[in-house]
Parts: C-alpha cells; sequence; structure tokens
C-alpha cells in the first residue's frame, strides 16, 4: 500500500467539502475517484498533492504517516498531480517546459558567479524520456502552443514522471480531447503503470473512460465517500446510481 487516507476532511467557512473521506491505493495499482460537480473530487486531490492543507485526517505514505502542507512536501512523498489547467509555458519548447523551474546548468570553473543553462542535456533528457514512456512529439523544438491537446498533456505527464513521482495523479486527463487522443493518453497510463510500476489516482467525470484502465472504483456525493467497487465487479449503472443517489 503506497497511500493511504484516513478520515480526511476539509472545511472551507463552515461548509465541509470532503468529510471523513478514506481509501488506499495500492502499488501498480490505477484507482479512480468520480462523482458529480461539487461532490469534492478536486478538493480531494488538492490536499492531497499539498494545494490546499486539510482540516483534519491522516495520509500515510507507504504506511509512514506524512505531513503534506504544501506542494513541495507531496513531491517529497513522491507524489506528482497532472491538474486539468496544464501547467505549460506555451512559448518554450518540451524540453524547457520539463524542467521548468528546475533548470540543469553546466558545470564552471566559478559557478557562483555566473550560471549557463546546459540547453543540451536537458534537450536530451527530454527525447529520452519520451522514448521511454511512449510520447510522441515530432520536432523536439517546437513551442508547445502548436502541439496538439494530447501532445501538450503528454508534456505535463513526462515532467510528473522524470522529476521522481510514484505516486500520480490525473485531474481529468482525457478532457477537452478528441477521441484518438483520449485513447493516446489512456495508453499512456496503462503503460506507466505496466512499465514504471507507478500508483495512478484518475478524477474523471467520463466513466467510459474509466471503465477502460482503473482497478477499482471511488465514489464521492456531497463531500462524502458513498462507495467503493472493484472495476470487474461492477458496471456503469451501478456506479451511476452511486453517483446520483438514485436507483437505475
Amino acid at each position: 500500500m503506497v497511500l493511504e487516507v484516513k478520515g480526511l476532511t476539509k472545511h472551507f467557512e463552515g461548509l465541509k467539502a470532503i468529510d471523513n473521506v478514506d481509501f488506499k491505493l495500492h502499488e501498480g495499482e490505477i484507482i479512480a475517484i468520480v462523482g458529480e460537480n461539487g461532490a469534492g473530487k478536486s478538493t480531494l486531490i488538492k490536499v492531497i498533492s499539498g494545494a490546499i492543507r486539510k482540516s483534519s485526517g491522516k495520509i500515510y505514505i507507504n504506511g509512514e504517516e506524512a505531513d503534506i502542507s504544501s506542494r513541495d512536501d507531496a513531491k517529497k512523498f513522491g507524489i506528482e498531480t497532472v491538474f486539468q489547467e496544464q501547467t505549460l509555458i506555451p512559448n518554450f519548447d518540451a524540453s524547457l517546459n520539463l524542467f521548468l523551474g528546475r533548470e540543469n546548468f553546466r558545470k564552471r570553473p566559478f559557478p557562483n558567479l555566473f550560471k549557463i543553462i546546459d540547453y543540451r542535456y536537458m534537450k536530451n533528457e527530454t527525447i529520452n524520456l519520451f522514448k521511454k514512456i511512449g510520447v510522441g512529439i515530432k520536432d523536439i523544438d517546437e513551442e508547445v502552443r502548436f502541439f496538439s491537446g494530447g501532445q501538450r498533456q503528454g508534456v505535463v505527464v513526462g515532467r510528473a514522471v522524470y522529476w521522481g513521482g510514484k505516486i500520480l495523479i490525473f485531474d481529468e486527463p482525457t478532457n477537452n480531447l478528441g477521441v484518438a487522443e483520449q485513447k493516446t493518453i489512456l495508453d499512456l497510463i496503462v503503460k506507466l503503470r505496466e512499465e514504471q510500476n507507478l500508483s495512478i489516482l484518475i478524477i474523471s467525470h467520463n466513466l467510459y473512460n474509466v471503465f477502460q484502465i482503473v482497478d477499482r472504483i471511488i465514489v464521492l456525493r456531497n463531500g462524502e465517500k458513498v462507495g467503493e467497487r472493484l472495476t470487474k465487479e461492477t458496471n456503469q449503472n451501478e456506479i451511476v446510481s452511486m453517483i446520483t443517489g438514485l436507483s437505475f
């Protein structure tokens, strides 16, 4: 078990956005958190990723309690998040976005006097990474503003993998993508699990995509966990019923 949350709760001015949520994520597993808008999905992943602080509850990484108060804390524990709003600089190429804020510098005799960015190193690392995880970028020097939505998503995913993410969180990974690019991203997620043995948590409203790749589904409604099912033991009607509280 690589991640466990117990009694996770977040209040906003008296409103409980998430209330006493428990779940576990195992090594090499893909799980999905689903629910209607306002169910608490985004708040939950923001707490785990350190974007906001929890009100109460505990988070465990590899069985040890983890104090996650910032995104830097989450990264130290191997948690990398691919948010729905892609954090890329449009006028930068893929390698500059991959190393954004963590640029590599050439070794110089007097490094404290001046620093020179090692563009060649960063470019080669980016090319090797994309080959390794299967991200298809034809022109590595092209600015990402010319990339398709799926290619931009691939760069963000690559960045999360490169910087040591052992637990990857995806916020609506196929949102605003065409059918072909949705399949590309889903295939990439499965490949990361199978070849890199990463543990993956997905927030998604697309149940068709969820049922294609995840092992287990957790349902939130009004900030509370109302159900959990192994994907192979349920169907979309049952999950929709739990999401809405209505019988079908």
